[in-house]
């Protein structure tokens, strides 16, 4: 895969994550606690619609590193992110290093600390 494909899965990625950031924020930030929220997949496909429901601990917990992102199963491309664990109905994956810089500058809680 070309650094410039995997440098497009990136942006692609770091846009679903902008978006969710955005629900996170206006829909789900005051959810009791065990609230199961949903959120849009984080592949690197632009044409993607699915969606993936997570409880907000684990939301927050994927929030925490800038080079993770969570995506239905299947949507993974593994030479471009590597599969670091798996929860109920979704994959949690890390950007490779040739493609961190635009996942770090494209996190929205980056402005935040």
């Amino acid at each position: 895969m070309t650094r410039l494909r995997k440098a497009r899965i990136a942006h692609n990625e770091g846009a679903f994550r902008a978006l969710n950031e955005s629900l996170e924020a206006s829909v789900h930030r005051d959810g009791p606690d065990g609230h199961v929220a949903g959120f849009v997949c984080e592949c690197g496909d632009p044409e993607c619609e699915a969606t993936i429901r997570l409880e907000l601990p684990a939301y927050e917990s994927i929030r925490q590193d800038a080079q993770l992102f969570f995506l239905v199963p299947g949507h993974e491309e593994p030479e471009a992110e590597d599969v670091v664990d798996d929860g109920a109905g979704y994959l949690v994956v890390r950007k490779h290093e040739d493609v961190a810089d635009i996942v770090a500058q494209s996190d929205p809680r980056r402005e935040r600390e």
